[in-house]
């Protein structure tokens, strides 16, 4: 072990003297060598000899262990010990090596100990031309447009080559061809190729180019790559689409099916893409009709059928088509396809039914004539040929008329409407084309029916079952007639066969109404009066004459069970079903007492009773009969039966719902003798009551009947009273045929009017004075039967007569054939007035006028009749409604309506033809108001645009002639005619566009008709120029240059690129993207938003490793070609101080002894940082408190760790020293590096024990041979030089030398007691342990250690009296019979030799005689009696008493105490004297009570007497002088007194309830306060001078008193802010009332109070007078109003003016007749005694020197 020791020294000797060499010897520490070799050297190339350059001797390099100790590039080179050759290790390439760098060096640093050196060695390497040119792809595409202009630039990627200067790429060439050449640009000494556009392109002629670019570096021999280019060239929009053909021709038969094609369009286009896509459309003007009946397919360009084809209506289409491509802008070509439609049969028939009359009598005879039937078909020749045919198996036929296709339908046969009713006849009309088509019509002819038969009922007779108590007036049946029959004819009314008065005749309580025929019962049916009756009910049609039936309805009751029972017997004199029966005492069971009789009127079920028992005293006694209502008794009558029963007997029915009643027999027992007697008196009884009974009931029948008669006086008074006479003054307007929705009532004179309104059908407005809504009421009373039948029939007849004159008017049409038909033509313009005459029908025709209306000359068909009818007084021919000749014959040149005239007697047809002729009466118009128009920019001048064309309703010369456009520079009007002689203007382009300098133009087209005068109308033709990509995209600048901060975070804005394009849409929308030469690097570092050309920080920028970035920013459109323009930009990086300073430590040993010198060195530290500057400059130190510092070497960033001062292992073992390097970069950077040192231990500290003395408590009676305790030193020293043994120092034999009793453990300290120890012999002792480490020399301590014995409660408690005999505690102790409660009998006592707890003792009685005669105490062992002793209890008592101590384990001992209880001679003297002093002890507080109550009492008259003298004091004395306003309701809340001479006053306020404000000299609010001390009626007055009309309302008061100014109270007197919330007089001053005196007395503002203290308290009683509620104050001070007020000046404050200062306290103010003011103010609060004396003593002294208030 010591020589371990000895070698730690010599080494740690050693580094010493290292350091101090290498401090001292500075220049032989460093030295800097530089090789330079090329890349790609062979390993174990040689680089250079560096022992030999650095001098070193080569024989000592393995000893001194030379080797490189640091460098990023180690791997790379070794050191050859044995000769100290630096060689290479790896291959070294120099691009991987140093990426991008210009100057590529390795930085090594190398050792070599024994001397410890540090050399530096740099080698640069040196490029070679080892990397040919490559490009990042192997192939570049480019899309060109074909309109590109000759000398555009396109970038192409650079070629990258990683050798560097010369060996890079030099010069670029492009393989040969006839439209591109290859052109360079130098930027930051890199070389960018172009290619540069020499030819213009042509897709249609090359669409793809292919080209080979060569890059050739500067190396020898150079080096190359090349790139493929492919070009492709975009198309534009250079061709327009070219038709097949200038015009097609198709051919289609009518009615072809829909989706029918009828051609497909072909049209060509030689540009691509969207530029060649043709899609295909009608022309702009081509009629609306023509798009409904036809469709073209814009992408096939079939033209298929879309609607109906009608040869009739059209037979050749013209439609003008149009191509165009899809390019930007589109290109069109137009043409014309001609459709012809071929005929075919088509067309159905038409039927026209021109019908005289659709109703037919049912009696009308054969040939009568319907309708006339006119047919005609649109087709010609043997398609317009036509058969015509009728319904068969009907009574009609058709007769051919002259004229052809014209027919007659004819009655042929008898017609019955009761078997048919109506006929659809069906004319089925067929022509001869191929296939036929056929049509029909329907005619509905009704036959008009004929009162031919009568009513009939469906039975007869009806029997009718009615179950009585029906409601009255409720329908109880109803009976249905039928009438084949119709209308009036069918219309049947009811009525009932009333009798003659027979007896069983019912038909009085029956009515029927007479259209439903329903039947109500007026009464109700009771089955008990009447079960059955019958009667009859005629039925009468409404026909003329009418028919009519009867049919008889017999009737039948069925009972309910509506009847009670009613009670016979027994009966009461009242009315109630109440008997009393008598019966003797001595009736056997089975004795009939009385029967209930009772019946019901119902029958059957409902009519059968039962009785029952409901209620009965004793059941024992009595039985009743369910079904004859016997009762009877069930046993013999007891003396213990009651005198008196009472049976309650129920009688119900036995119907569904079951009605009963109730009956109570009273039964009396009675003795034999009295039972007859009894029964006399009770039936006379009775008749007396029913007596009674009947009289009422004849009173209230007589007064209903009286009433009832009145009634019906009344109401036939009221009813004669009425006027009958209901004739109109104002029935003169017979059209009336509205509905009455509201009516009002109205008589004038003997006339009964209604008004009716608001709402009437009549169809005007009335106008004052009118009379048309004014309605007669007829006259209901008078029903004429005779004028009914009147009416009726006229009506039957005129039917009669107009079938008859139709059948003769057909029989003439049929015979008379020449004056059938006519044929005129009449002319008239459209837009004529109503009531236009056209021309004389009649007399065209040479019809007689006088007869037209005779013959009802009419006009009967035609479509558009309803715009002429014909005047049949004059056969005049005018125009009844508005014609509009472009709504009657739309589209038509030629516009005629045919009319249809009739005839009659004889019947005549003939045909008007009218024809519409044109006016200008339509301007021209075009289908929408604003047409829009979009033109590409780059569309070449003479581009057509075909416009909407103008539509003009009028026909011929009234249509469009012309057009006009509004003046403009760019565009002219060309006029074309189309195929439908339409003239089609087209906007033909005469100036190039240009969208960036006019993006929409505005032009007017005016369209002009040929009329006279001419109409025009204008067409809005807004025209917006669309863009072409004709405009690059423009950098604000081409090249930008910015700083940004190195380390910028993520997601930063570098830069936002802002490139515009003058284009619109997506030609103006700019992206942007990196150029196609930009670094890989950069991509990473930098990230490019395509919209916005915001670039953002992506990756680290960090200054070290590039300090500046070049990024190419490509701008371009999203054209079709898109244009480019590239943007540089140059980002500078800025340093910041980002990179921590880096510590390298070559730690010679991490050990270091703790006797070391101070200037030990431990350690090499060398510093670097990365960053540049003052950011490099590095400060290096250490963390405090650590006995180490470091020592600045002569290089820069090399520094020594060496100790500082002397170590202590054992304060501190090791060190972890925190090397901290920090930068002088803003903010500073820093970097720690921890380093732990060990301190090794050497033996400087002896054992040493936690203290010098230790007591050690040891309870007795331990067990020999125990381990009772252990001593442990320690020491600050590790290993074997802490290693500590335990020894026991013996002492030399003393007495107390108990060392030799105990034994310690050497190694634990462990101490065992070898004996045991008692506390009662030995108490403590102490001897000494020695502790000795292991090291060397050794070290050793020792430690004194005190022994406390402890005690335990090993001892029992020993009994000292009683003493003790025989082993036992007993004894024996005397007391006399008649020793009170609480006698001492005697005292136990013990003791026990432990102490504290163990030595505590407590004694309790463990057995007793007699628990209720003796106490023990627990602590003192005294024994005491309870109670005295009595005559029964016994004379000696045995007492056994446990004395225990206090242990954990207690112990205990037992004594008896014998009590023997003895006969005293002295025991009633005591007792007398312990009676007499208590008899006067309680005659002492009997004494003290009387003297408290009777000072109590004297006290509280006193306190009534003065309060009765204080009461009685006061004055009654309170005439008022001013109190005449006897209209104050005011309550007082506050009041202030004050004197004034021999005058006392009352200030009261503020709040008063009179309602307004006191103007100054009013003494509406003053009181006067009389003189309590001064009685004197002429001199002391209550003053109180009320607000009255004058100022002299108030009585003058003279005076002898002169004025004085009064003083001014003391400002800080004041009440506690406490007392204004709930005092009862407190004031509002914060309202800030106002103080009024007298006229001319100054006008004060009473002060607030906020600024009373709030350590104040007091309070205040109610003011003596009333309160006012006011605002305001008025404030009187010196005399009375009686003496006038003195003029004061402005300013000037009267003598009698006073303010208080913020108080509402009463003051009382008194003013002697010298001038003497004595002025008491009273204040709140409690103040001190002292002061009050004080403020006394003053008014003293005040009076006796006679001051007045102007002193």
């Amino acid at each position: 072990m010591e020589a371990r020791r000895q070698r730690r020294r010599w080494e740690y000797c050693w580094i010493a003297l290292c350091f101090s060499l290498l401090l001292s010897f500075g220049t032989q520490v460093c030295a800097q060598i530089r090789y330079t070799i090329p890349e790609e050297l062979k390993e174990g190339s040689v680089v250079g000899h560096v022992a030999k350059d650095l001098g070193l001797d080569v024989s000592t390099l393995v000893n001194r262990k030379i080797r490189i100790v640091s460098g990023a590039k180690d791997a790379l080179f070794q050191v050859n010990q044995n000769n100290g050759v630096l060689y290479v290790y790896g291959k070294i390439d120099r691009e991987e090596l140093c990426d991008g760098n210009g100057a590529c060096s390795i930085n090594l640093k190398m050792a070599v100990e024994e001397p410890l050196e540090i050399h530096y060695v740099g080698v640069e390497i040196t490029d070679v031309n080892d990397n040919p040119p490559t490009f990042s792809e192997d192939e570049q595409h480019f899309e060109i447009a074909e309109h590109t202009p000759t000398g555009t630039r396109f970038q192409i990627q650079a070629a990258r080559d990683a050798d560097t200067k010369a060996n890079n790429v030099r010069s670029y060439k492009l393989s040969q061809n006839e439209h591109f050449e290859v052109d360079t640009k130098d930027r930051h000494e890199e070389k960018i190729p172009f290619l540069v556009l020499k030819k213009s392109l042509d897709r249609e002629n090359t669409p793809e180019h292919r080209l080979i670019l060569t890059a050739i570096d500067g190396g020898n021999p150079p080096r190359s790559g090349t790139l493929n280019i492919i070009i492709t060239v975009l198309d534009i929009n250079d061709n327009r689409p070219v038709f097949s053909e200038d015009t097609y021709s198709v051919t289609v038969r009518e009615n072809a099916a829909q989706g029918t094609v009828l051609i497909r369009l072909n049209a060509t286009d030689l540009d691509k893409g969207s530029n060649g896509a043709v899609e295909y459309a009608f022309g702009r003007n081509i009629n609306r009709k023509l798009q409904s009946l036809f469709k073209l397919d814009s992408i096939t360009g079939e033209i298929q059928i879309k609607g109906e084809l009608d040869y009739e209506e059209t037979e050749v289409f013209k439609l003008d088509v149009q191509a165009s491509d899809k390019g930007q802008p589109p290109l069109a070509a137009e043409s014309v396809v001609i459709i012809k439609i071929i005929d075919i049969n088509d067309n159905a028939p038409e039927i026209d039914l021109t019908s005289l009359s659709n109703v037919v009598s049912e009696d009308s005879k054969p040939g009568t004539v319907i309708s006339l039937v006119s047919i005609s078909d649109k087709d010609s020749g043997i398609n317009g040929k036509i058969i015509t045919t009728i319904t068969y198996n009907v009574p009609f036929e058709l007769k051919p008329s002259f004229q052809e296709n014209v027919y007659s339908l004819v009655t042929k046969g008898r017609l019955d409407r009761e078997l048919q009713s109506h006929y659809d006849i069906t004319i089925t009309v067929t022509d001869l084309g191929q296939p036929p088509l056929s049509a029909f019509k329907s005619l509905s002819v009704q036959v008009s029916d004929v009162n031919d038969n009568n009513p009939e009922f469906s039975q007869d007779p009806i029997e009718l079952y009615i179950v009585e108590n029906n409601a009255p007036g409720a329908s109880i049946f109803s009976v249905i007639a039928s009438d084949k029959d119709l209308n009036e004819n069918a219309m049947i009314t009811y009525n009932i066969i009333r009798g003659e008065g027979a007896q069983n005749d019912m038909s009085s309580f029956l009515n029927i109404n007479s259209e439903t025929g329903v039947i109500y019962a007026l009464n109700r049916f009771d089955f008990e009066v009447t079960r059955k009756f019958k009667f009859q009910v005629l039925a009468k049609d409404s026909g003329t004459p009418s028919l009519s039936s009867n049919v008889t309805v017999h009737v039948f009751i069925l009972d309910q069970n509506d009847n009670a029972p009613v009670i016979l017997y027994p009966v009461s004199a009242n009315g109630s079903a109440e008997g009393v029966e008598e019966i003797s005492r001595n009736v056997n069971a089975g004795h009939l007492v009385t029967k209930v009789r009772a019946y019901d009127a119902d029958i059957g079920y409902n009519g059968w009773l039962l009785f029952s028992l409901q209620e009965v005293s004793d059941h024992s006694l009595f039985s009743l009969d369910r079904y004859t209502g016997q009762i009877r008794t069930l046993r013999s009558f007891t003396e213990t039966d009651e005198a008196q029963h009472k049976l309650v007997i129920l009688v119900k029915d036995n119907g569904n719902v079951s009605l009963s009643a109730t009956a109570t027999v009273i039964v009396k027992v009675v003795e034999p003798k009295e039972a007859f007697a009894a029964s006399d008196v009770t039936n006379s009884v009775k008749d007396e009551e029913e007596n009674n009974v009947t009289f009422y009931l004849i009173i209230t029948l007589g007064s209903v009947s009286v009433l009832f008669i009145i009634s019906i006086i009344v109401l036939i008074v009221m009813q004669c009273s009425k006027s009958t006479d209901y004739s109109s003054k104002y029935l003169q307007d017979t059209n009336y045929d509205g509905t009455l929705c509201h009516s009002i009532q109205y008589r004038s004179g003997d006339k009964r009017y209604m008004l009716v309104g608001p709402r009437m059908s009549i169809g005007s407005t009335l106008a004052p004075g009118s009379n048309r809504n004014t309605l007669v009421i007829p006259d209901r009373r008078r029903r004429d039967s005779v004028e009914k039948s009147t009416a009726m029939e006229p009506r039957g007849q005129s039917l009669r007569w107009e079938y008859w004159w139709t059948a003769l008017s057909f029989s003439l049409v049929l015979f008379v054939d020449h004056h059938v038909s006519a044929q005129i033509r009449y002319s008239v313009p459209e837009e004529v007035k109503e009531g236009y005459v056209v021309g004389n029908i009649a007399k065209d025709l040479g019809l007689d006028a006088s007869t037209l209306v005779d013959r009802r000359f009419r006009i009967v068909s035609g479509s558009n009749d309803a715009f002429f009818q014909v005047t049949q007084h004059n056969g005049m021919l005018y125009v009844d409604k508005h014609i509009d000749r472009e709504n009657v014959c739309e589209g038509n040149s030629a516009c005629l309506i045919n009319l249809k005239t009739v005839i009659e007697n004889p019947l005549e047809v003939h045909y008007v033809e009218i024809e519409i002729t044109d006016v200008n009466d339509h301007s021209p118009s075009f289908h929408d108001k604003d047409f829009n128009l979009e033109v590409w920019e780059n569309a070449v001048t003479g581009t057509r645009f075909e416009l909407q064309t103008a539509r003009d309703l009028d026909a011929g010369v009234n249509s469009v002639r012309l057009y006009k456009l509004s003046k403009n520079a760019h565009f002219d009007l060309e006029i074309k005619d189309s195929v439908y002689g339409d003239k089609n203007p087209f906007l033909v382009l005469q100036k190039q566009l240009d969208r960036e300098t006019t993006k929409m133009h505005r032009l007017l087209l005016t369209a002009i008709d040929g009329g006279n005068p001419p109409k025009s109308g204008v067409l809005n033709i807004t025209v917006r120029v669309l863009d072409v990509n004709d405009n690059r995209p423009i950098c604000n600048s081409d090249t930008l240059t910015i700083t940004l901060r190195e380390n910028s975070i993520m997601d930063t804005v570098v830069k936002i690129i802002n490139a515009s394009d003058a284009d619109s849409g997506l030609n103006g929308e700019v992206e942007y993207t990196y150029g196609r030469n930009m670094k890989p690097k950069i991509h990473e570092i930098f990230q490019l938003d395509r919209t916005t050309g915001e670039i953002l920080v992506k990756g680290l920028i960090d200054f070290e490793e590039n300090d500046i970035y070049s990024l190419m920013i490509r701008a371009s459109d999203k054209g079709i070609p898109p244009l480019n323009t590239d943007c540089q930009l140059i980002v500078k990086v800025e340093d910041v101080n980002d990179n921590k300073p880096e510590i390298q430590v070559t730690s010679l040993s991490n050990v270091v002894s703790e006797d070391a010198k101070i200037g030990t060195v431990i350690s090499l530290i060398s510093v670097s940082d990365k960053d540049s500057g003052i950011n490099g400059k590095v400060v290096c130190s250490l963390s405090d408190n650590v006995p180490f510092e470091l020592k600045q070497s002569v290089q820069d960033n090399m520094f020594s760790l060496v100790t500082k001062t002397r170590l202590d292992r054992e304060r501190v073992s090791e060190y972890d020293i925190k090397i901290i390097a920090t930068d002088l970069g803003n903010p500073p950077l820093s970097v720690f590096k921890s380093m732990r040192v060990q301190v090794s231990d050497v033996n400087d500290n002896m054992p040493d024990f936690f203290a010098n003395s230790l007591e050690l408590y040891l309870p007795e009676n331990n067990a020999p041979g125990a381990s009772i305790f252990f001593v442990n030193a320690f020491d600050k020293d590790i290993n074997e030089n802490a290693a500590i043994t335990y020894h026991m120092i013996r002492g030399g034999g003393t007495q107390n030398d108990m060392a030799s009793a105990l034994n310690i453990n050497s190694e634990t300290g462990v101490i065992y007691a070898l004996k045991s120890f008692d506390f009662e012999t030995l108490k403590k002792f102490q001897f000494y342990v020695l502790a000795t480490d292991s090291g060397s020399p050794s070290l050793s301590s020792n430690v004194t250690v005190n022994v406390f014995i402890l005690d335990q409660n090993d001892n029992v408690p020993v009994i000292l009296h009683p003493i003790m005999a025989n082993g036992s505690a007993e004894g024996v102790e005397e007391i006399p019979r008649n020793v009170n409660a609480g006698h001492l009998v005697t005292k136990v006592r013990a003791y026990d030799a432990d102490i504290g707890y163990n030595g505590w003792l407590l004694f309790s009685l463990q057995e007793v005689s007699d628990h209720s005669l003796f106490s023990l105490d627990r602590y003192t062992g005294q024994i005491r009696t309870l109670r005295s002793f009595t005559e029964t209890d016994e004379t000696q008592h045995k007492l056994v008493i446990l004395v225990k101590d206090n242990g954990n384990i207690s112990m205990s001992a037992t004594a008896t105490v014998i009590v023997k209880v003895v006969e005293p001679k002295e025991a009633f003297a005591a007792s007398d004297v312990t009676n007499a002093v208590k008899d006067e002890e309680e005659n002492n507080v009997t004494f003290y009570l009387i003297i408290t109550l009777g000072s109590v009492s004297v006290l509280f008259i006193i306190s009534i007497i003065v309060l009765v003298v204080m009461q009685c004091s006061k004055s009654t004395d309170y005439s008022s002088k001013y109190l005449q306003d006897t209209n104050y309701d005011g309550t007082l809340c506050h009041s202030i007194q004050y004197r004034s001479g021999d005058k006392r006053y009352m200030l009261v306020g503020p709040r008063m309830s009179i309602g307004s404000t006191l103007a100054p000299g009013s003494n509406r609010n003053t009181l006067v306060i009389p003189d309590r001390r001064r009685r004197d009626s002429g001199e002391s007055t209550l003053r109180w001078c009320a607000s009255v009309s004058s100022p002299t309302s108030c009585n003058t008061h003279n005076t002898s008193t002169s004025l004085h100014l009064p003083r001014v109270p003391n400002t800080d007197w004041r009440y506690s802010a406490s007392l204004r919330a709930g005092m009862q007089s407190s004031v509002h001053m914060e309202e800030s009332s106002v103080m009024q005196g007298a006229q001319g007395v100054l006008v004060q503002n009473w002060p607030t109070v906020s600024s009373a203290a709030d350590n104040e308290g007091g309070e205040v009683s109610p003011p003596i007078g009333t309160a006012v509620d006011s605002n305001s104050w008025h404030f009187r001070y010196g005399p009375g109003p009686g003496g006038p007020p003195p003029h004061l000046k402005p300013g000037e404050v009267p003598p009698e003016a006073f303010i208080i200062p913020g108080s509402p306290a009463i003051i009382s103010i008194r003013q002697g007749q010298d001038g003497d003011d004595k002025s008491d103010f009273i204040s709140f609060g409690k103040k001190d005694e002292k002061k009050k004396k004080k403020k006394k003593k003053e008014k003293k002294d005040k009076r006796e020197k006679g001051k007045d208030d102007d002193d």
